[in-house]
């Protein structure tokens, strides 16, 4: 494939293809009829994502004679912008191309000297362009000229149409908590053991068929209250058996 420089300024196009086919229609055979083509078709990806690659093909059915042609691609500027050097032509031939950044791509080649004209289905042009904005892109091949060897000219108007749809890249998933249920401690939920004596197992009165920890805990506690009971007594008998013996 042809891979022609890109030009900004415009340019006589329709002259150009029209005199490289006259200079070769000097050197060709006898004439042949005027060239054709079945139809012309546009491809374009259904949809990509902003930042992607948009790649469109111009294509030609059932061509007949086709020794040059020029083109135009319309584009959407504010959705797509074209990759420069990025347009590919067939090969064996001469090739030039202008975007004029306003939304139009003109692409022209031409077969040389004594070259046969193309034959069947041809890819007449691939054009690479950049997604940029989000929404539905146009592409349009609004006027096609086709030039034969003997330099016949048919024109062509609204040849194709395609369409892209560029969709904003998703933004991933945030880490952020969700909200859930909260504490049952913080909003007068079901308490915690040890939250509350009344909900404590080890803070409930036992019977006096307890046991474990808190019964043995309950027996001490009454032999050290009787033991202090009994100290009493013995002190209080002792201090009346002296005041008895002094009053003697």
């Amino acid at each position: 494939m042809t891979r022609p420089v890109p030009r900004r300024r415009p340019r006589p196009r329709a002259a150009l293809v029209g005199g490289l086919a006259l200079a070769a229609a000097a050197l060709a055979a006898p004439a042949h009829a005027a060239p054709s083509v079945t139809a012309v078709t546009l491809g374009t990806p259904a949809s990509v994502e902003v930042g992607a690659e948009i790649t469109v093909t111009v294509a030609a059915t059932g061509a007949v004679d086709l020794y040059a042609y020029d083109l135009a691609v319309a584009y959407d500027p504010a959705r797509v912008a074209l990759v420069d050097d990025s347009v590919v032509t067939p090969d064996g031939g001469f090739a030039d191309v202008t975007d004029d950044d306003a939304g139009t791509v003109a692409v022209a080649q031409t077969r040389l000297g004594t070259s046969p004209g193309l034959e069947g289905d041809v890819t007449l042009a691939t054009l690479t362009f950049t997604a940029v904005a989000d929404g539905v892109a146009t592409f349009t091949v609004p006027a096609a000229t086709l030039v034969g060897t003997d330099s016949a000219i048919v024109t062509l108007t609204d040849a194709a149409t395609g369409t892209t749809t560029v969709t904003t890249t998703a933004a991933p998933p945030t880490d952020e908590p969700t909200d859930g249920p909260s504490d049952p401690a913080d909003d007068g939920g079901t308490p915690t053991p040890g939250d509350d004596g009344a909900s404590d197992p080890s803070s409930s009165p036992t019977g006096s068929g307890s046991t474990g920890p808190l019964a043995t805990t309950g027996a001490s506690v009454a032999w050290f209250a009787g033991a202090a009971l009994l100290a009493v007594v013995v002190g209080v008998g002792i201090l009346l058996a002296r005041r008895r013996a002094a009053t003697r």
